[in-house]
């Protein structure tokens, strides 16, 4: 199964190598306007208008006066979900201080997730993360016009800790709330200038709880992905 999986890669990155030239000329070429807003302009403040919108897909906004109420509110949603196991980003990405003392205070046990290099430990390494019953994760911005969560993945950044549990919180700070989709992507470029995903395996958008309908239309949550979902915001 490995020796499989590298020679697919193999060919993708020699395709790509191919036509990296094409491709560059192909992308500067594309307009690189940020697309217009949703919403009207207004005077909302950005997190109310972020906590409005989320609501309206039947998840949860925590609007926090400051770190300490964070970890509070944190404290308060595993507590009340009965959460014994936790998934996490790394504690430096995380950058939340006194997360591992409050998850102690509560019971919880914090794992993290290891890069597993074959087929057979991934598949062992999934199957004891299978208990988790709540993700924590940071973001890398919060789109209020959609109530639309960004992270980017990587070392220390693992997609499982937004998708494996069926409780997912994501922990951010009021500044890195932006408007619209164009704000989130110009901020994200310019920070990881020249290239994005250099040090980075993945962008994802996540907005509100995973949703699912079958041929009739029957909404089902959670199918996919966590069912329920919280956004604490502070600062």
């Amino acid at each position: 199964m490995s020796d499989a999986r590298e020679a697919m890669l193999g060919r993708i990155r020699q395709g790509l190598a191919r036509n990296r030239e094409f491709l560059a000329h192909e992308a500067l070429a594309a307009p690189h306007a940020p697309p217009p807003f949703v919403h009207p302009e207004h005077d909302a403040d950005l997190a109310d208008l972020f906590a409005t919108e989320l609501r309206k897909l039947a998840a949860h906004a925590h609007l926090c006066a400051d770190h300490d109420a964070a970890r509070a509110t944190l404290r308060d949603i595993l507590g009340a979900a009965g959460v014994h196991l936790a998934l996490t980003w790394a504690l430096p990405a995380l950058a939340f201080p006194g997360l591992d003392d409050d998850l102690a205070a509560i019971g919880v046990e914090r794992r993290d997730v290891a890069i597993a290099p074959t087929a057979a430990e991934r598949a062992a390494e999934l199957r004891a993360l299978e208990p988790a019953a709540a993700c924590i994760s940071g973001v890398d911005a919060l789109i209020a016009e959609s109530a639309t969560i960004v992270v980017l993945g990587g070392a220390g950044r693992p997609r499982l800790a937004s998708l494996l549990a069926p409780l997912y919180i994501a922990i951010a700070r009021r500044d890195q709330v932006v408007r619209g989709l164009g704000q989130a992507i110009a901020q994200l470029q310019q920070r990881a200038a020249p290239d994005l995903f250099a040090e980075r395996s993945s962008l994802t958008f996540i907005t509100g709880p995973s949703r699912t309908a079958d041929i009739e239309m029957t909404l089902a949550l959670g199918v996919h992905g966590p069912r329920d979902v919280h956004v604490i915001i502070y600062g």
